[in-house]
């Protein structure tokens, strides 16, 4: 009985909160208190006021920004739902997700596209691959993002997608093209055009990239088709495992690194890796040894010494993942079937010009 009463007042106050916000006890714009400070002052469990506030942001009531809370949102809903979308992460721990530059900016832009995003972690065996897309259909999302990266053949649950009707949109690139679409960037003739930039260093160059997975494939196909292209000696490549690189000081590559040699990393991880340990050595990017990046690594931001780095566009990809989902869920069909959006090149010190 007393658990009943419990219940029964946790509600009360729960729906107290929910005429505070609407009435505009919390102004538009402001940030809410903690979930801490709000199941404190309700008298009710965090859990529940986590779940409150989850269903406001759906409702279209909230803005939820990770790592700063909820806020109000300004004039009125954006929408009338938000729809339900997972995101299956490529990484073993879902915190990891959340304070990814990448998912952090796809989350903050979602509710301008009607969306409410929630973070899965994508096993890597194909069996429970299976059983956790048949727990979102279970769960009633409306629609999935995806790393491709362990997906490696077509599961019977992406099947039932299909005859259900939820949309499947890969992240990068597809790895069942012509079933399922990929929103992503154009590795190939990013790369290619990275060794147009590199020709004119007039020395080899040391490739360092992944092994597995498609988009590292492209990218090493792209590069040495410019490198043959324009002329540019490929003096070595180290091509690492890619899941060696997470959760490890070291990936094995550090004793091949020198100075006063050309390098190009075909990925932010790698770039920082590298910039890392020859740092460590006494060794600075554009003094000691030349390098161009892929994305410009973020300890490198603010300070005087800036990569040349090929640079992605994030906001755009971003917005166009959200389009095509939103678009897939009013239409029940997709626009494309596989976007790209080639890398610019932004001069930095690290190259000689």
């Amino acid at each position: 009985m007393k658990e009943r009463e419990s219940l029964l007042s946790g509600n009360t106050m729960l729906e107290i909160l929910q005429e505070k916000i609407e009435q505009g006890h919390y102004p538009a714009g402001k940030r809410l208190p903690s979930e801490r400070k709000l199941a404190a002052e309700f008298h009710v469990p965090q859990s529940q006021i986590h779940k409150k506030l989850q269903q406001l942001v759906e409702s279209g009531l909230l803005e939820c920004f990770r790592g700063n809370g909820y806020f109000v949102r300004q004039g009125k809903p954006a929408a009338e739902k938000l729809y339900k979308i997972a995101l299956c992460w490529e990484r073993n721990e879902s915190n990891c997700a959340s304070e990814d530059f990448y998912v952090g900016l796809l989350f903050n832009l979602a509710p301008e596209y009607a969306q409410n995003i929630t973070i899965f972690n994508m096993p890597e065996e194909s069996s429970k691959q299976n059983e956790l897309i048949l727990q979102l259909i279970h769960e009633e999302f409306e629609g999935i993002f995806c790393y491709p990266h362990f997906v490696r053949e077509l599961l019977p649950a992406f099947i039932e997608l299909k005859i259900q009707g939820i949309p499947l949109i890969f992240w990068d690139y597809s790895p069942l093209p012509g079933i399922f679409p990929a929103v992503g960037i154009d590795h190939f003739h990013s790369c290619m055009l990275a060794a147009k930039i590199l020709a004119g260093q007039n020395m080899p160059v040391t490739y360092l990239g992944f092994q597995e997975s498609e988009q590292n494939r492209l990218k090493y196909l792209g590069f040495h088709s410019g490198c043959r292209q324009f002329q540019v000696t490929v003096e070595k490549d180290i091509l690492l495992p890619y899941r060696k690189a997470f959760g490890t000081e070291e990936i094995g590559f550090e004793n091949e690194l020198m100075p006063g040699k050309l390098y190009f990393t075909s990925t932010r991880l790698l770039s920082s890796r590298l910039i890392g340990t020859m740092f460590d050595r006494g060794y600075l990017p554009g003094k000691d040894y030349r390098i161009l990046t892929v994305d410009r690594i973020k300890f490198m931001e603010g300070s005087s010494l800036q990569l040349d780095s090929m640079m992605r566009d994030h906001t755009q990809m971003m917005r166009k993942l959200l389009e095509e989902m939103q678009h897939a869920i009013h239409s029940g069909i997709y626009s494309c079937n596989d976007w790209r959006n080639p890398m610019r090149y932004i001069s930095g010190s690290s190259l000689a010009h």
